[in-house]
């Protein structure tokens, strides 16, 4: 089964990305699975300029050089549609026909394009009574409201416009940090959009201790019931047990067996289910990253 690793663009914070893609590629290649890059939301317009030439396949993730975040949950389709143009372009610029997007957040708000401060405009465009406590993530107890149900149906309807709008491409919602007002957080979350799924296996963990499901048997209820794409690999470092403070929480971090996210068992039940398509989207992921999920993913059954 032939698979492709990429390096998302969060990879290259800091360092020389030119220097970094050549030696992750370079290893990948040797060991036949393809290699490419994904542009993360957080890409400016110099680390763009600086990849946007080598000569391999990217995939985005959206938006790109947009001032808002997408939010499906909207009831102005028109609005979603010009949040899209930008990141649009980009894929037309680099011949990319994929992209993912968190697309679901409780308010009819514009919620600013600022990763590096990211907390800071969810709070601004959200409502502070979804809130856990004085934490950042959300209070499990909005996600059976009829107001969740009437966003959740928007976000459904509305994804399913965008991919009718633009069907030569392939457009997946990716599944969220259980943060405030962040709708697609659980398996059946997912299942219900019935759209394609790029899963971010760190987000799922966090979800899975807050709204007390299982993680690892949620995460082959999603890649088996779901139209799943790609995923996301890093280690969340989060404890099992977690009071829902920061730093915990959605740590991107190097790959690790250090800690109780069991990154073995996760490789193990990707491969059972014939995923193909795995994302490095670590803080300044490098190499070593790049070896430790080739060498697990061959090792495992």
């Amino acid at each position: 089964m032939k698979i492709k690793i990429e390096l998302s663009t969060m990879c290259f914070y800091h360092g020389d990305p030119v220097i970094k893609i050549k030696q992750c590629r370079e290893y990948t290649e040797s060991h036949g699975i393809e290699f490419g890059i994904q542009l993360h939301n957080s890409t400016n317009k110099e680390l763009f300029d600086k990849i946007k030439d080598i000569n391999v396949n990217f995939s985005v993730h959206a938006p790109v050089f947009s001032d808002y975040f997408i939010n499906l949950a909207s009831n102005d389709f028109d609005t979603i549609i010009a949040g899209f143009q930008n990141t649009l372009h980009v894929m037309e610029s680099l011949q990319s026909n994929i992209a993912l997007f968190h697309g679901f957040f409780m308010t009819q708000k514009p919620i600013k394009n600022d990763p590096a401060n990211y907390g800071k405009v969810l709070r601004e465009a959200i409502d502070n009574k979804y809130r856990l406590d004085n934490t950042r993530v959300m209070d499990p107890k909005y996600l059976i409201t009829e107001e969740f149900k009437t966003c959740q149906n928007n976000v459904k309807k509305n994804m399913r416009k965008l991919i009718e709008t633009y069907p030569s491409y392939t457009l997946c919602m990716e599944n969220d940090f259980p943060g405030i007002g962040n709708g697609n957080q659980t398996p059946e979350h997912l299942i219900y959009l019935d759209c394609p799924i790029w899963i971010d296996t760190g987000h799922l963990w966090a979800s899975a201790i807050l709204n007390k499901f299982n993680f690892y048997e949620g995460l082959d209820t999603i890649c088996k019931q779901c139209q799943v794409v790609g995923v996301h690999l890093n280690t969340n470092r989060t404890p099992s047990i977690w009071d829902f403070k920061s730093p915990d929480g959605d740590t991107h971090s190097h790959f690790s067996r250090e800690y109780d996210m069991d990154m073995d068992n996760i490789i193990s039940i990707l491969k059972a289910n014939k995923i193909t398509h795995y994302t490095i989207e670590i803080v300044d992921g490098d190499l070593e990253d790049v070896k430790f999920l080739v060498q697990a993913y061959n090792s495992v059954s």
